[in-house]
């Protein structure tokens, strides 16, 4: 296939195109882009743009993760790199994974993270990173990240460069990342490309949202930043979807392989639940992305273009209630699609009372004028009401 336009416009369904390997033309993205093939089922390693680090094309999510025993299993398979953040279960992951670091270290590329926002301090940040390399079982951190930037106004904390070189002189971590997947991702990286500070970019990522990603992800190349990418599934909804993997076709599969189609993606992050989904996961990356692979995402875009939520935030300032939307559909997609319900009621505890969707009952909903894929917002809101109301009973220590 040729490079083709990968997105979706939420009217009409242009072409999924498998041509996102064009040669960016320099050394360092044609290093970044190198293939190998393990002797470990298959599995291939690109490298991580400057960092020389050479990373599977899938990644272990650790988000929701507490079983030891997958990210064992992982590692047999190929697996090295092992995306997580301190604020993951309250450092619950964090412990898994140090579990099995205690023994298995040098198979592992560690890429953690701490919550930096704008009045976050350099102090806080290291204490932060010292509490997970305890949790961790290690004194060595491969790449730390500023997690969750929301705004592009939160690069200009200076606190976080400063820790950060802080902590590569004493030799607690080797490379800086930040992850992203809010509305405005595509600003935030912009500038984060622009600064050029960073060396890696992790952030969402899929077949129905931000087009502009591809070129952004060029000039980060470009620089020899490396990139690596999370929700790729477009919101997980395919079991909602009569007869969709028919034949033996899958959303995940199709999802990883699209990605992999853009060379300037290193890695593939996605989260884990059980031993089937490692095989699934492991086994995308053996393929090429087909026409078949295309048909598949361009059938669940379709279904889904009307009730996926992207968390864009765009219908938020029209709330006359403040009703924080992405958020409570971000808890709600956890509980729903992901099985994480506990984790997804906890968050929605932390929301304050008036950020949560009490008042949509007998509102007229503005919101849904606003809303650029003509989602029944109001009607989703009411829905996660509905999941995550027993909240306020689920302690969040």
């Amino acid at each position: 296939m040729t490079d083709q336009e990968m997105m979706l416009n939420r009217r009409n369904f242009v072409k999924l195109g498998a041509g996102m390997g064009m040669a960016s033309g320099m050394a360092a993205a044609a290093m970044a882009n190198e293939e190998e093939k393990s002797a470990s089922e298959g599995m291939k390693y690109r490298t991580l743009g400057r960092t020389g680090l050479k990373v599977s094309e899938v990644s272990f999510g650790s988000y929701g993760f507490n079983n030891s025993e997958l990210l064992q299993e992982a590692l047999d398979k190929g697996v090295n790199l092992i995306c997580t953040a301190a604020e993951y279960q309250r450092g619950v992951a964090e412990e898994a994974i140090g579990r099995v670091m205690k023994t298995r270290r040098k198979d592992a590329i560690l890429f953690t993270g701490w919550r930096c926002r704008p009045n976050s301090k350099k102090e806080e940040l290291l204490k932060t990173l010292d509490e997970s390399l305890k949790r961790l079982q290690t004194d060595y951190i491969d790449i730390i990240k500023s997690h969750f930037i929301e705004d592009p106004a939160w690069l200009d904390n200076d606190e976080q460069y400063a820790a950060f070189e802080a902590a590569k002189k004493a030799g607690k971590a080797g490379f800086l990342s930040l992850s992203v997947h809010s509305g405005n991702l595509e600003d935030i990286l912009k500038k984060a490309i622009e600064k050029n500070t960073f060396d890696v970019i992790q952030c969402k990522y899929n077949f129905m949202e931000f087009p502009a990603q591809k070129k952004l992800f060029e000039e980060a190349a470009k620089q020899g930043i490396g990139a690596i990418v999370f929700k790729i599934g477009a919101g997980n909804m395919q079991d909602e979807i009569r007869g969709l993997e028919e034949k033996g076709f899958s959303v995940g599969q199709a999802g990883i392989r699209w990605a992999l189609s853009n060379q300037d993606v290193s890695s593939v992050c996605v989260t884990i639940r059980n031993f089937n989904q490692i095989n699934e996961y492991c086994e995308a990356v053996t393929k090429k992305l087909s026409q078949a692979d295309v048909e598949l995402l361009r059938r669940y875009a379709q279904a889904v273009d009307q009730t996926y939520c992207r968390y864009c935030s765009t219908c938020e300032p029209h709330c006359p209630y403040g009703v924080s939307v992405a958020n409570v559909m971000r808890y709600s997609m956890y509980f729903k699609y992901y099985k994480m319900e506990k984790e997804a009621m906890q968050l929605y505890a932390q929301l304050p009372f008036e950020c949560r969707p009490d008042a949509c009952e007998n509102c007229p909903a503005p919101c849904e004028k606003r809303c650029p894929h003509q989602r029944s917002v109001r009607e989703g809101l009411l829905e996660a009401k509905r999941l995550l109301k027993c909240a306020n009973t689920i302690s969040v220590a």
